[in-house]
């Protein structure tokens, strides 16, 4: 099989140079911390908890560019699809504080979990006040939905977007964890594989997939799904996940729900937004409501041809305040 086709110069040398791209792109708005892999928002607010993620490169947009007012303060980047090491973690947590702490929001891989955790202890260590909230509990691909510490990854927009908020509106390092919780209670998701991604330093396809099936729950770093389906309709596609969806939570009749459609990478706008209006109608038709949802290639993994879905019931008037808060990120859609 051919090797894919990629844009880079030395393989070694795509992350420095994607954070250095990046950088120039938002001079006027971040920088990054000499010696590192950290990317800091030039005005943080004063007295404001920080908020922090850790992040592997290959996900563009996401997470580089979700730095920015009612977002997020600092980024550690790490290498492709693998997490940052503790280090940069914890000079991220210190460079968000600015008098109230700060909170890095932890993706659910191994990895992940665990150099944020060392971060921590750090900062711990050092007198610095910081916190993590896990993201995880949503994916109802995973044979293990419901338990947090054994998710897959997923996009968490919804979570990150609303924290984050949260914490711009002023409230402590213990009531954002707090509201973190109560948001991640009402958000499922599902991914959807359709034709798998190449690896950037290989040039491989990261995964098999039959042209005549669609693989779900497919894994945020190129994974193939937990189970494979036949190729089918956008609107038969939307019914059978919302089927999933709908019944884990299980959200009811009367429900206000918003929604994110996210492309992976090659999906075309055309294939989002058909799969979108078929999300509304049927949502519509069950007799939920429907509160300002998302469309777009908001997190990626590379070319990879896809669709990650989020339901989110907006539960109280702080998802729906933190939700709409605007931010002047690069990669948040305006609502």
């Amino acid at each position: 099989m051919a090797k894919a086709k990629k844009i880079v110069n030395g393989q070694e040398d795509i992350v420095r140079q994607t954070i250095a791209g990046y950088v120039r792109y938002q001079q006027d708005r971040i920088h990054q911390i000499p010696g590192t892999q950290v990317l800091v928002r030039n005005q943080l607010d004063q007295g404001k908890v920080g908020i922090v993620m850790g992040y592997g490169a290959g996900h563009e947009p996401d997470a580089i560019g979700y730095l920015g007012s009612n977002y997020m303060d600092a980024q550690a980047i790490g290498g492709l699809f693998a997490a940052p090491g503790p280090f940069p973690i914890y000079e991220a947590l210190k460079a968000a504080d600015t008098g109230a702490g700060s909170l890095i929001l932890i993706s659910n891989c191994a990895g992940d979990v665990l150099n944020a955790k060392m971060a921590l202890e750090m900062a711990e260590e050092d007198g610095v006040l910081a916190k993590g909230i896990l993201l995880g509990g949503t994916n109802v691909a995973d044979p293990y939905t419901g338990r947090r510490e054994d998710r897959r990854m997923g996009v968490a927009l919804f979570e990150t977007k609303m924290i984050s908020g949260y914490a711009g509106l002023g409230h402590t390092l213990d009531e954002v964890i707090a509201f973190g919780d109560f948001v991640l209670d009402n958000v499922r998701a599902i991914t959807i594989g359709i034709r798998p991604g190449t690896s950037p330093s290989t040039g491989d396809v990261m995964y098999d997939l039959p042209d005549d099936e669609i693989t779900l729950g497919a894994g945020g770093h190129g994974e193939a799904g937990a189970d494979n389906i036949p190729m089918c309709s956008s609107r038969e596609l939307a019914e059978k996940v919302l089927e999933m969806i709908l019944n884990d939570k299980p959200f009811v009749p009367g429900d206000e729900l918003s929604f994110i459609v996210n492309g992976t990478g090659g999906t075309t706008m055309m294939e989002l937004l058909i799969f979108y209006n078929d999300v509304w109608d049927i949502l519509e038709k069950k007799g939920y409501k429907i509160f300002k949802p998302i469309v777009g290639t908001l997190s990626t993994i590379q070319e990879s041809s896809g669709i990650v879905l989020d339901i989110c019931r907006m539960a109280s008037d702080d998802m729906k305040k933190t939700w709409l808060m605007p931010t002047d990120c690069t990669a948040f859609p305006k609502l």
